[in-house]
């Protein structure tokens, strides 16, 4: 969960200031768990509903609502993530994930996914076959 990679973050975070390397670079580990909790937030939407309100991601990673925008910037840049940002309602539109490791239950919910998408592409193809004698005679 997107809350966890965050929380895990903050967990650390004494071990990490009582390293001088890891103390040195906090900014960085920081936004490294922006950027994770983003694709996580990403990865566990349907593909049908990424666009996402600044507001949603900023409470998932833990980020005022106007550091937002920068992040997904990043995050595109890095080619983590590809999509859009619209700044005028404040939304971000992802369409892509990197792949990255995935645990049994990510593995799981991916199979729903496929499942589902199945169903969804065998009803398509269902009504377009319904339809197709509608079609060649108009």
């Amino acid at each position: 969960a997107v809350v966890s990679t965050q929380s895990t973050g903050e967990q650390l975070q004494p071990q990490w200031s009582q390293q001088p390397d890891l103390a040195r670079n906090e900014v960085a580990l920081k936004q490294k768990c922006a950027l994770l909790g983003l694709m996580e937030l990403t990865f566990n939407r349907a593909s049908s509903s990424r666009s996402i309100p600044f507001s949603e991601v900023a409470a998932a990673v833990k980020l005022p609502v106007d550091e937002v925008e920068l992040l997904v910037m990043k995050a595109i840049s890095l080619n983590l993530v590809r999509g859009s940002i619209d700044e005028c309602d404040k939304v971000v539109n992802l369409t892509w994930v990197q792949p990255r490791v995935l645990d049994l239950s990510q593995i799981k919910e991916m199979n729903k996914r496929i499942i589902e998408w199945a169903e969804s592409v065998e009803k398509t193809v269902a009504d377009v076959e319904r339809q197709i004698p509608e079609l060649l005679c108009n």
